[in-house]
């Protein structure tokens, strides 16, 4: 049986979506979700059934008919409320829960599983070769994923991992946990810290150099767990080194690969470096290319045209809206996007008439404005607003005044220094002794000085 925690990492986010609904009418569910296989195909068209109204029958529909196909008894079972809490009678009796094949499917795993666990205690008590024993693992690990208990599974891939004796062997039980630890829990940092390990990451390239969708599967991974915890720079730059090679159907689509990649990395990069990471990177250009207008979209965005960037952003947002790792994330990009759009945008002037941004940006004026006030107050912008006129006006730099500041505080420094010289010089010279206190913080501390001012009446300057 399922634990709590694994009950949770199957259905869970879907549940937390109850009362969000956003309307896609054209969305194309049939071909969006081809792309998929396995437990992410069935969590994504969970996820899309629980937000998507348009969808909404034939999403369950196709994940209760996925499930049936499998042997994840747990994720059927809550599966199949879900959709009846959510459609009532319009699932249809075919889709309802269905306690036959549970009961059959229950028998055969409870059989079969322990089948397979006596082979490997078999395998093991007759010292059997290394190689028959992972043989043996690699059957039992296969079988648990696909019934859905990958916390056991985990526990048996780190079993393997003393079997595995040759670098292709390694290779297999540490990809087989990264692979396992995604559909496990992405938000569990200590399983992801320790899948996303640089040195046996260094290891693999040395030993499989020319294992690129070996590699991607890596990258993609990291740059899914980087995108989880908000950190949206460092997931950019982990999709940039995806290699078109990559085939997983299991974690990601190269779709995927393309949006998340793009949209990271235009809440993070300044445009000179999109230029550079994406427009110019031909590897992951391929990526940008299976979105048509991906790769417009960004040209526009580098090239100022932030209008029409920002209207395929805007036609883009639904999809994002459905997607079950961007979802929870699309506001915060989409905000970041905006403002370093306008950061950028003002940075060249001296002022500006807050209406004709509004245009270049396709706002309203008082959005506009609203942005601007929120970048000003947090120092993103040097400015002030002129609100009579709806102006914003920068704050130049003036470099004579910070020169003459810097020069001031160097000569104070100067003459501080000098002074305590002079004292010590003193104080030596009439055969004082000074204890220095340990809590003392000067700005030369090898000097061990005392504060000048604090000793002018002891000794004559």
């Amino acid at each position: 049986m399922m634990s709590v925690e694994e009950k949770k990492r199957s259905n869970g986010a879907a549940k937390d979506e109850k009362g969000v609904e956003i309307h896609h009418k054209d969305f194309d569910l049939k071909n969006y979700i081809k792309d998929y296989r396995g437990n992410t195909k069935i969590k994504r068209l969970v996820f899309i059934g629980c937000r998507c109204p348009e969808v909404r029958l034939a999403a369950f529909r196709s994940a209760i008919t996925e499930l049936k196909k499998s042997r994840d008894i747990e994720l059927y079972t809550e599966t199949v409320a879900q959709a009846r809490e959510y459609l009532g009678e319009k699932l249809g009796e075919e889709w309802g829960f269905d306690k036959a094949w549970v009961e059959k499917k229950r028998n055969e795993f409870n059989a079969k599983e322990r089948g397979l666990a006596d082979k490997i205690d078999t395998h093991r008590r007759d010292e059997d070769s290394h190689e028959e024993i992972l043989a043996a693992y690699k059957a039992l690990i296969a079988f648990l994923q696909e019934s859905g208990h990958f916390r056991e599974a985990l526990i048996k891939i780190r079993d393997s991992q003393d079997f595995a004796r040759t670098p292709t062997q390694k290779l297999y039980t540490r990809l087989a946990e990264v692979e396992n630890a995604v559909q496990l829990d992405l938000n569990n940092s200590r399983i992801m810290m320790h899948v996303s390990y640089p040195k046996w990451t260094a290891d693999l390239t040395r030993e499989f150099g020319s294992l690129k969708s070996v590699q991607a599967k890596i990258h993609v991974i990291n740059g899914l767990y980087s995108l989880q915890r908000g950190e949206f720079e460092n997931a950019a730059h982990r999709f940039k080194l995806v290699s078109f090679d990559l085939n997983c159907p299991t974690v990601i689509s190269k779709r995927d690969v393309a949006i998340y990649g793009t949209l990271c990395a235009m809440a993070s990069f300044q445009r000179a470096q999109l230029q550079i990471n994406l427009l110019k990177s031909g590897e992951f250009k391929k990526f940008m290319s299976l979105v048509p207008g991906l790769i417009d979209m960004v040209q526009d965005f580098v090239r100022c045209k932030f209008r029409k960037a920002f209207e395929f952003l805007e036609r883009l947002k639904l999809d994002i809206q459905l997607d079950f790792h961007m979802a929870k994330h699309q506001e915060k990009i989409y905000e970041k996007i905006h403002e370093l759009a306008v950061v950028q945008y003002f940075a060249p002037f001296s002022h500006a008439r807050i209406s004709r941004m509004a245009e270049v940006f396709g706002v309203t004026q008082n959005e506009m404005e609203g942005t601007l006030v929120t970048l000003i107050g947090r120092g993103a912008v040097s400015a002030r607003i002129d609100n009579f006129n709806k102006v914003v006006i920068a704050k130049h730099f003036n470099a004579r005044t910070e020169t003459y500041k810097k020069s001031l505080e160097a000569g104070t420094s100067y003459v501080r220094d000098l002074k305590t010289l002079l004292m010590r010089m003193s104080l030596h010279a009439n055969d004082f002794s000074i204890k220095h206190s340990e809590e003392s913080s000067f700005k030369n501390p090898e000097m061990k000085r005392l504060h000048p001012e604090a000793l002018e009446d002891v000794v004559p300057m």
